[in-house]
């Protein structure tokens, strides 16, 4: 049978509907009655029990009260006045259950999980800057290190547990290490592309540095690679780097990438490389092989800018991926626009990043390979996992003698002069390392840690002197070449506000 007010199925000998709760037709009115009987069975109870009369009163009186309900036209009052016809509406009614609800129980916003890079620098620390975002994109709010569980895989299968410490978006937290690898090669002449891509650097820069702690290396390369400026927070100097590239020669991207790499690597906190370039690789010594075991080892993520219609597109992307980043094609009649929102992408990409710290509990060389599964536990509205392979490799050498790095920046300071039109096209850091190349060559030492860093790569370098010893006797050391070198350097430096100047040599 159906009830007559809301249309909804009832079984025979219900004295209420089950969905709109209200009394249902004669037919089962002795259940209703009954139903009434045991309503007002409790008001009657004050009365004797001999007082039967009285109780069949009352019975009569609720058999009338049902009766006359089930014939009134409407629902209450304002209908019966109005005389208009009520359409039965179906209420659904929650399903019960007989256990209550708990958390657990309730659906979980799936949540798409991905790490960019490992930072292993203080293993068995371990730090995973980690996409997390839910189905609109967005890092939900109110993340916490409670809600997610780490446990590590080795090479034999065996899995450990680790303890998730902190979960911090990146945003709040963290500055950003970013090496800017340019391609110097002689193809980057065409259609003006070099200007296109200094100008987009710069752009580039000038809003990087607006976040504090923020800081950038520059990294240029055509058959060698040229460390242009090595990591600042400084506009100034950055762009002097950039402004100092001129295209000639091959490719050496493999080159430029392992050393860029390399460098980076001696950074803590969230690292990225960023290179673009036009043409294929033809000159490096180091092999492909080699870049995507160091971006593995290291956990730094490679991304790459095609530049123009000339690159070979699937062999880049297929870097890109191996680097755990991405590609990108810069194919524009506005390159430079083109560059600035690429660099932009990838920037805010990383920014959105949540830097996710555990203590590894793996035990075994730290040499080998583990593989780190993330997930979303039940203890929040969220669920989702994520691997990632790493290897917690932390004494990498800076620099590497297989990459084809420029032995000297003025290779001729001791046997021409430079015209100040030549010199004035470095930046000031080549400029501050040409200067002093002067010197290390007649084997000074340096009080500056970045000049004794540097000269101790190179495999010419001897130093003999100590900063005193040597500067006592300079005027017999270095010939008119070398004299009249330095000097136009230091005017040079004078004139650009250099600050490598305000520091002891």
């Amino acid at each position: 049978m159906f009830c007559p007010h809301c249309g909804a199925s009832v079984k025979d000998g219900d004295a209420f509907c089950s969905s709109c709760g209200k009394a249902l037709s004669s037919a089962s009115g002795g259940n209703a009655s009954a139903s009434g009987g045991a309503a007002t069975g409790k008001a009657s109870s004050k009365k004797s029990i001999g007082d039967i009369p009285t109780i069949w009163v009352v019975v009569a009186i609720v058999a009338i009260a049902t009766a006359l309900y089930f014939l009134w036209p409407g629902d209450d009052a304002s209908d019966a006045d109005s005389g208009a016809v009520q359409t039965p509406t179906t209420v659904q009614q929650p399903t019960t259950s007989s256990q209550p609800a708990t958390a657990s129980s309730e659906p979980k916003s799936p949540l798409t999980m991905f790490v960019s890079q490992v930072d292993n620098s203080a293993y068995p620390q371990v730090t995973l800057y980690t996409k997390i975002a839910d189905q609109v994109g967005s890092t939900p709010s109110g993340l916490d290190a409670s809600q997610f569980t780490v446990t590590e895989t080795d090479s034999s299968g065996s899995q450990y547990a680790a303890t998730v410490e902190q979960v911090v978006p990146l945003a709040v937290g963290d500055a950003m290490n970013i090496n800017l690898v340019v391609d110097q090669s002689g193809s980057m002449r065409a259609r003006s592309k070099m200007d296109s891509a200094k100008k987009a650097a710069s752009s580039f820069v000038d809003e990087m540095v607006k976040t504090q702690g923020n800081v950038a290396e520059i990294t240029s390369f055509n058959d060698y690679v040229y460390n242009r400026q090595p990591f600042t927070s400084s506009a100034a100097l950055l762009n002097s780097a950039i402004d100092a590239v001129s295209p000639t020669g091959e490719t050496a991207l493999y080159d430029a990438l392992y050393w860029a790499l390399q460098r980076t690597n001696l950074k803590s906190g969230s690292r990225v490389v960023i290179a673009f370039t036009d043409g294929e690789e033809n000159s490096s010594n180091c092999s492909l092989n080699a870049v995507i075991t160091l971006s593995q080892q290291t956990g730094i993520p490679v991304y790459i800018v095609g530049v123009g219609g000339d690159v070979n597109r699937s062999s880049l992307q297929s870097l890109a991926s191996s680097c755990n980043g991405a590609y990108y094609d810069a194919v524009s009649d506005d390159l430079a626009q083109a560059l600035r929102q690429i660099y932009q992408s990838i920037y805010d990409d990383q920014r959105s990043m949540c830097r996710v710290v555990f203590t590894s509990t793996c035990p075994g060389s730290t040499s080998a390979t583990r593989t780190v599964l993330l997930s979303c536990s039940d203890s929040g509205p969220f669920a989702g996992q994520i691997s990632h392979t790493y290897v917690p490799v932390t004494s990498i050498s800076s620099y590497d003698t297989s990459v084809s790095s420029q032995d000297y920046v003025l290779p001729g300071s001791a046997s021409k002069y430079y015209s100040r039109s030549e010199l004035e096209k470095m930046s000031l850091w080549e400029l501050y390392l040409a200067r002093n190349e002067i010197f290390a060559r007649h084997g000074r030492g340096f009080k500056n840690q970045d000049l004794t860093d540097y000269f101790a790569t190179k495999r010419w370098y001897t130093q003999t002197y100590t900063p005193e010893e040597f500067d006592a006797i300079s005027s017999s050391q270095l010939n008119d070449y070398e004299l009249k070198n330095v000097q136009t350097m230091y005017e040079i430096e004078q004139s650009r506000n250099s600050p490598y100047l305000e520091t002891a040599e």
